[in-house]
C-alpha cells in the first residue's frame, strides 16, 4: 500500500508539472510574439483638415525653390517641383482615397523633386503626424512628405504659373516662372520679359520683347502691365501710373 500510494503520489506530481509548463510555454508564446504597429495608412480614418497645410521633402534640394504642395482649405492644391508651378483641386475620402484635378504647368527643366507629379497621379494618401504618404494608382510608388514650418517654403505670395483673364483662346495671359522671367499675350499680341518680386508681396514687370500686331476689337490693356499684386488667387495688374488696368486667375 505504501507503495502504490507513493506511485500515486508520483503521477499526481508529473501531471502537474506538465500542467504548469504548458501554461508556461503558453504564456511564453504570447508575450514572445510582437505584431508590428498598425500604420495610419492601414487602420485609420483620415481627415480632410489633416491634409490642410505645406509638405515639403526631408531635405534641401538645390533648386530655384524648396519643391512643396500646399493643400488648402478650400480644396484647391498648389505644387512645385523646384523650378515650375501646377495648381488644382483636390478631394479626399475617409479612408484616404484622393482625388484630384490639375491645370497647366511651365515646362522648365529642373533638378527638384516631382511632387507635383505624385499629386496628380496619387490615388492615396495617409497622414501620421507631421508625415505624409502619397500613394500612386496601385500602389506602383511613394512620396514621403514632411509638413513644413518654414515660411519660405510654400507659395509665399509668389505668383509662379498661368494667370488669365477668362478661360478662352483670345483671353490675355501670363506664364510666369521662377527664374524671373515671364511670357504671355495681351488677347493680340505676344509678351515677354522679367519680373521681381517687392516687399510687400507685389511684383514688378520689366517688359522685354513683344509684337506690334493691330488687333481690332481687342483690348490689350495687358501689354501696359507694370505691377502686381497676387490677393486669393487673383493678381490686380497696375499701369505704371498706378491705375489699375485688370485682373487675372490663377489656373
Amino acid at each position: 500500500m505504501a507503495q502504490l500510494a507513493r506511485m500515486v503520489a508520483l503521477a499526481a506530481a508529473a501531471l502537474a508539472a506538465i500542467s504548469l509548463a504548458g501554461c508556461a510555454s503558453s504564456n511564453t508564446g504570447s508575450a514572445g510574439s510582437s505584431t508590428p504597429a498598425p500604420t495610419a495608412s492601414s487602420t485609420s480614418s483620415i481627415h480632410p483638415g489633416s491634409l490642410v497645410g505645406v509638405w515639403t521633402l526631408g531635405q534641401k534640394v538645390d533648386a530655384p525653390e524648396q519643391p512643396f504642395v500646399a493643400f488648402v482649405q478650400d480644396n484647391t492644391w498648389l505644387a512645385s517641383d523646384g523650378c515650375n508651378r501646377v495648381r488644382g483641386t483636390w478631394n479626399v475620402d475617409a479612408d484616404g482615397t484622393l482625388t484630384t484635378t490639375s491645370g497647366p504647368q511651365t515646362m522648365m527643366a529642373c533638378d527638384g523633386a516631382q511632387i507635383p507629379l505624385a499629386v496628380t497621379e496619387g490615388t492615396h494618401v495617409s497622414v501620421n503626424g507631421d508625415y505624409l504618404t502619397i500613394t500612386s494608382a496601385h500602389g506602383a510608388a511613394e512620396t514621403q512628405l514632411v509638413r513644413s514650418t518654414d515660411s519660405t517654403v510654400g507659395p509665399s505670395g509668389r505668383p509662379i504659373g498661368y494667370w488669365t483673364e477668362t478661360r478662352t483662346s483670345t483671353s490675355p495671359f501670363l506664364s510666369i516662372s521662377t527664374d524671373g522671367t515671364y511670357s504671355g499675350s495681351d488677347g493680340c499680341n505676344r509678351l515677354a520679359g522679367s519680373w521681381t518680386s517687392n516687399a510687400d508681396d507685389s511684383i514688378t514687370f520689366s517688359q522685354g520683347i513683344s509684337t506690334l500686331m493691330a488687333c481690332e476689337g481687342v483690348d490689350t490693356w495687358l501689354s501696359g502691365a507694370a505691377s502686381g499684386t497676387v490677393r486669393s488667387g487673383v493678381m490686380t495688374i497696375q499701369g505704371a501710373d498706378g491705375t489699375m488696368l485688370g485682373q487675372l486667375t490663377a489656373l
